[in-house]
């Protein structure tokens, strides 16, 4: 019946109703947990929820411009969106714009903002992907031209995220882009290969560095560190404990009082499970499936290869970074710093996924 229900619904209206929904729902959880930290830095409660309102009127806005946009432009200047994703990852290396916090150089500073230029270089990286399979598409079968011309454009990317250093979006790209390259069409034999080589690599880069390997550590075992590096996934544990099925209330959470580090950013989702309990969070799990659900809908009727491919994409980034999230909240991945989408606080990923989801509905458009 739920089934049936959701195909009677158009993905357009499905996608933009859970999108803006879950986007009003991030604002209200960003002021909820966010205020006393404000209030202690900034002498402002507000100072988050105002920042976030101003990210979010103008994420909307670029939505809407980039929903009519003729996708045209996309794939035929799709050599320069990838141009410019890899100048915007140089730019975070240059010593007088790159900003550095909790250890890597992630951020540029614009006056009294900062950006996180992998917010919108991944999506100049995709659609210079999406363009690239679909002129290789008749010989997507064969080994050097259906997987490995599609990878190694990364690779300039990968080891600029590496130089960061940012792991997480590192993987993220990786498997993304290994999504991509599967609903192509591609040989799964040719693709478990390449994954093989990219698996060891990746293990071997979490072998030697040491804050990696105390992740992974406090991952397997948090209470061996408790005040240490299994802090944080503990308080996230105690914040789920204490919202039990309908949580303490909007607005009562007691881990946001300085328990529980990132509660208003990567962590948000365990405030949630706090204070609206796990009906509240269903609900959130709910939305986004919606979203995700109306995303591979609009790419089920793409009638262009271009069009399914940026679509698929997008998608397949979203739902990995709503996974990902979330499962670290509660305690199933280490800890990987990448924001739940809609939600997190953040200008940089509220604005560019806004950004990236105006593109699905200009590309779906385009059907007609």
């Amino acid at each position: 019946m739920l089934k049936n229900y959701l195909e009677s619904i158009d993905p357009r209206t499905l996608f933009l109703f859970s999108t803006i929904i879950l986007s009003v729902i991030g604002l209200l959880m960003v002021f909820s947990s966010s205020s006393i930290v404000a209030m202690e830095n900034h002498a402002d409660s507000f100072f988050y929820l105002k920042r976030q309102s101003v990210f979010l009127v103008i994420g909307l806005t670029i939505m809407a411009i980039c929903s009519s946009l003729k996708t045209s432009i996309l794939s035929k200047n799709y050599k320069f969106f990838y141009i410019v994703g890899l100048v915007l990852l140089i730019l975070v290396l240059v010593p007088m714009l790159g900003r550095k916090s909790g250890g890597a150089t992630r951020w540029i500073q614009v006056l009294s903002f900062s950006i996180q230029p992998i917010e919108i270089a991944k999506y100049m990286l995709l659609i210079f992907i999406a363009q690239h399979l679909n002129i290789k598409n008749t010989r997507i079968k064969e080994f050097k031209i259906g997987v490995v011309s599609i990878f190694l454009p990364c690779i300039p990317y990968i080891l600029l995220l590496l130089m960061q250093p940012d792991f997480g979006n590192t993987v993220l790209i990786c498997i993304t882009i290994f999504g991509m390259i599967i609903l192509s069409g591609a040989r799964l034999s040719h693709i478990f290969g390449i994954f093989f080589v990219l698996a060891t690599s990746f293990i071997s880069l979490i072998y030697v560095a040491p804050y990696r390997m105390k992740r992974v550590m406090s991952f397997l075992n948090p209470y061996e560190d408790p005040q240490g590096t299994g802090y944080q996934i503990i308080q996230s544990f105690v914040s789920f404990a204490k919202g039990k099925f309908f949580g303490v209330g909007l607005g009562n959470s007691s881990q946001k009082l300085f328990f529980l580090p990132q509660g208003y950013n990567d962590f948000i989702f365990s405030i949630i499970a706090e204070e609206l309990g796990f009906v509240g969070s269903l609900l959130i799990i709910l939305l986004f499936s919606a979203l995700i659900y109306s995303g591979f809908k609009m790419l089920e009727r793409a009638k262009d290869l271009f069009s399914r491919n940026l679509i698929s994409g997008i998608i397949i980034l979203t739902s990995l970074q709503i996974i990902i999230n979330i499962s670290v909240t509660i305690g199933l991945m280490p800890t990987k710093g990448v924001p739940l989408p809609l939600i997190s606080y953040g200008g940089s990923s509220l604005v560019f996924t806004l950004f990236a989801f105006g593109l699905v509905l200009a590309l779906d458009k385009r059907r007609n």
